[in-house]
């Protein structure tokens, strides 16, 4: 079976457990990839190397695996994204129209990591997860629907990495990431006539390709560095779909007015994690982590070809411009465990987000803001070879100002003016199975 039916299939399968959401974490990058993570708000994650899911975090910790061992779990998520303001339609030509508009949703992230041995130094792992993903829809009921009803890109990462120990003191990791990409851009097109809301539904996927490396340091047996490095990886789509459908189609006659030649062009940050991970006694860890995202590289979403109406007759080769114009962005986050006994402990952390957006280019699409988070989480360790993991993470999003910002799409130009409000919950679930 060649490579990109075989991650296909795989990325179907994912998505078909659920959607994605907005988990509104330095915009649509998620940090969180296993359910203890989200206990700690990813506090030392690229330190801790204590299961499966280090193969996301640091390939570099796969080295402390010492026996095949499978996780996999869930984060379902409930977001709050709200717009107050105004919405103008040159077409309605009624001039700015107060609106609020709820586009936040309830979802659910799958995820599996496993980790088998291959000698007594070299460790080899396999991930499926999802690095990016954002998913609002403002539905069809307010006139935010001209600036944008559904919304999403979603990402699914398989990565197959090498973990290797270079003494007790040094591991290096490396591995592939194998991307496929998956977005889908919505507005409606009106005139002043009544009844003459007509959508356009735009669709496209992608596959792409980069590469992780990273070093963990054990500086003695309590306490570890590590240090990780994730390439950023351009999609392109093509061959996607744009459907307008509804009166103002085909002329004004109606029906579906239909273009498979849809392209875009995504390209995804690198990032670089340092993070440190402490046993201070039995009782006591603690840990923090840094992350640099290099979202410098998102200048604007461009769709090609899509279906509406321009110079007053339909068309099927629009093109949309979405400046985004990000800037490259820092996160932090600190975290303790405390080992009740030898059957569970607890964990919590807490950190900062920066948003890489701005109240210049900030879009409906991308609500995203600076942000603080809160996390609790627990383990408990059922057998000998299963234990459950459990996370909460709570985010609180600074208010944010969508100022004055004109969507073009074909004849009709949509100015939005007003404030985003939001929040976000990230629960967790996963289960560790050792095979031994």
């Amino acid at each position: 079976m060649e490579k990109k039916t075989i991650i296909k299939n795989l990325a179907l399968l994912v998505m078909s457990t659920g959607c994605t959401g907005p988990v509104m974490a330095s915009s649509f990058q998620t940090w969180q990839q296993d359910a203890a993570s989200i206990g700690n708000y990813h506090a030392g994650r690229a330190a801790i190397a204590d299961d499966a899911s280090t193969n996301f975090y640091n390939a570099a910790g796969l080295v402390r695996i010492h026996n095949q061992q499978l996780l996999f779990g869930g984060t379902p998520t409930t977001s709050d994204v709200r717009f107050h303001g105004t919405v103008a339609v040159n077409t309605l030509g009624t001039g700015p129209q107060a609106v609020t508009a709820q586009g936040g949703t309830f979802n659910f992230l799958p995820y599996a990591h496993y980790a088998a041995p291959l000698a007594d130094n070299l460790v080899f792992g396999l991930s499926l997860f999802t690095p990016f993903n954002s998913y609002t829809n403002y539905g069809l009921t307010s006139n935010v629907q001209y600036a944008a009803t559904q919304s999403s890109i979603r990402v699914i990462d398989l990565a197959p990495s090498l973990g290797f120990a270079y003494n007790d003191k040094v591991a290096v990791g490396f591995g592939l990431d194998l991307e496929h990409a998956r977005g889908e851009f919505d507005y409606s097109i009106t005139s002043a006539t009544p009844g003459s809301n007509t959508l356009t539904k735009n669709t496209g996927t992608s596959y792409g390709y980069g590469f992780h490396v990273g070093a963990l340091y054990s500086a003695s047996e309590n306490t570890r560095i590590g240090l990780n490095f994730l390439s950023k990886v351009e999609h392109h789509l093509h061959g996607g779909s744009s459907n307008f459908s509804g009166p103002l189609a085909n002329n004004g006659s109606g029906g579906i007015q239909y273009t498979n030649g849809l392209k875009a062009n995504v390209t995804l940050p690198a990032t670089t994690t340092l993070s440190i991970f402490h046993t201070f006694n039995p009782a006591w860890d603690v840990m923090g982590t840094v992350i640099y995202s290099y979202w410098n590289v998102f200048h604007q979403l461009i769709l090609q070809n899509v279906a509406g109406i321009s110079g007053g007759v339909s068309n099927n080769s629009i093109i949309v411009t979405m400046p985004e114009n990000y800037h490259s962005t820092w996160n932090y986050a600190v975290g303790a465990n405390y080992h009740i006994n030898e059957k569970w402990f607890v964990r919590a952390g807490a950190g900062y987000d920066q948003t890489p957006s701005n109240n210049t280019y900030r879009n409906l699409q991308f609500p995203d803001s600076n942000q603080v988070a809160v996390a609790l989480g627990a383990h408990f360790q059922a057998t000998e070879t299963l234990g459950v993991d459990v996370g909460w993470t709570h985010q609180f999003a600074q208010n944010v100002r969508v100022n004055n910002l004109s969507q073009a799409l074909g004849d009709q130009i949509t100015t939005t003016n007003g404030s985003i409000t939001a929040s976000t919950d990230v629960y967790g679930l996963g289960l560790k199975w050792d095979i031994v």
